[in-house]
């Protein structure tokens, strides 16, 4: 037997009656419980091959999912999402009260980490089983042997509710599936082509097409149209490509310097599902956030942002439409380059600025919008300047998360604009609309 199976086996049949994880403080167990997973799955989010932007915003939206159910089944107050999002039920119920309800919430992510990142390299492997063994260890004393065992069965049983009804979502091998050969790009003047340095094919091109978590969330799309294509001097799209043209030859370093800190590419920060949750986890203990209101925070967060990436790259393949750099090196300069390398996907909408809008309203839901808060998720790196950034308002910061892609030379202004205003519309019926509390 290994010393996972080991210490499993001796503490979920045996339990011992030490003072640290007893009955005592249950919420705040299951908190860092939930909190030391979410750090894991952000880990993860930098390590695991084909964790990209759309991949990395639907695990951490199931597993967030998880977080939520594993939790509320203890929380008079609050309520499930079962009836209340596509075709999600909850059929695994608590049966009695007589839980360890840190074991549930431990064997509820786990299960869902182990699945969602079932292709992580070998190293984070042993560091997960580590996680798991530590946790178990920590929070099985107070509580007798078949109470941990029937307390973990139940978080795990929550967790492959969830996996089942994320396996009919279209997507299930997504990290698996990002450059389908099946795909080919339309081809006209306005649409999009391979890019510099790596001519890549078309990433995920039909992640528009996988299941909404939430029914309506399709129409907050509604009216979204790209900007009319023309190659003439006075038409808006050729202005906004000479402005980025323009703005490429500014040699103020802000540019470059905001432009990197938020391209958050897959190995980096985790892609921006993973940056928006080193912040939300910052934020929640900066204003100490109770249980209730921290899984509240995390589901609604991750939903919105998984919506969002099926709603933009729904988009993006609608309309197909050409990146600045093509656009200006045929029609303007030959020789322009950007700051940042082109994603290879159409340009429109701008997929960081409709997430980054979608999780800034989750975030004025749950904190309101006045509130000066410092970003430090880059702090360690080396290869930009990381340099913690400080915002006053969540709305600051979803302009300058966006106006990135522009200083980046990826998107135009236009598009940039029209991102925020539909990506706060999604975030907007996400956080209104997913009821957490009975009274609601």
């Amino acid at each position: 037997m290994t010393l996972k199976g080991f210490l499993t086996t001796f503490l979920l049949l045996t339990g011992c009656f030490a003072i640290a994880g007893g009955k005592n403080n249950q919420d705040q167990n299951v908190l860092n419980v939930h909190h030391a997973f979410l750090d894991e799955a952000i880990v993860l989010t930098k390590h695991c091959v084909g964790f990209s932007p759309p991949v990395s915003g639907r695990a951490f939206a199931y597993l967030t999912l998880g977080m939520y159910e594993s939790s509320v089944e203890f929380i008079p107050e609050m309520r499930s999402f079962s009836g209340q999002m596509n075709g999600y039920e909850r059929k695994v119920v608590a049966q009695g009260k007589k839980y360890n309800r840190a074991l549930v919430a431990i064997g509820c992510d786990h299960e869902l980490i182990s699945y969602m990142y079932r292709n992580m390299p070998p190293r984070n492997e042993e560091e997960f089983s580590k996680l798991y063994d530590s946790l178990l260890l920590k929070y099985s004393s107070g509580y007798a042997g078949k109470i941990n065992a029937k307390s973990i069965e139940l978080g795990r049983m929550i967790a492959q509710e969830i996996i089942e009804w994320s396996k009919l979502d279209g997507a299930d091998n997504g990290f698996d599936m990002n450059f389908p050969d099946s795909y080919r790009p339309p081809e006209c003047l306005e649409c999009w082509v391979k890019t510099t340095p790596g001519y890549l094919p078309s990433l995920l091109p039909y992640w528009g097409k996988n299941r909404w978590m939430m029914a309506g969330s399709e129409a907050t799309m509604d009216g979204c149209e790209v900007l009319s294509f023309s190659t003439d001097t006075s038409s808006l799209l050729y202005k906004d490509a000479y402005s980025i043209l323009q703005n490429s030859k500014e040699i103020d370093p802000q540019y470059e310097i905001i432009a990197e800190y938020w391209d958050d590419s897959p190995g980096y920060s985790g892609t921006p599902s993973g940056h928006f949750f080193s912040l939300a986890r910052f934020l929640a203990d900066q204003k100490e956030l109770e249980l209730n209101q921290a899984i509240e925070l995390y589901a609604k967060l991750a939903i919105a942002m998984n919506e969002a990436y099926i709603a933009s790259w729904g988009l993006k393949y609608k309309y197909s439409f050409i990146r600045p750099i093509t656009y200006i090196q045929r029609y303007i300069d030959p020789q322009f380059n950007t700051r940042l390398s082109t994603p290879p996907f159409p340009e429109f909408p701008s997929g960081h600025s409709y997430q980054s809008s979608a999780g800034g309203e989750v975030f004025k839901h749950i904190f309101g919008d006045e509130i000066q808060f410092i970003d430090s998720t880059n702090a360690q790196r080396a290869d930009i300047n990381g340099a913690p950034r400080t915002y006053t308002s969540f709305t600051q910061l979803v302009e300058e998360v966006s106006w990135s892609r522009f200083y980046g030379g990826i998107h135009f202004r236009k598009t940039l604009d029209i991102s925020m205003d539909y990506g706060g519309r999604l975030g907007r019926y996400v956080a209104e609309n997913l009821k957490c509390r009975n009274e609601e």
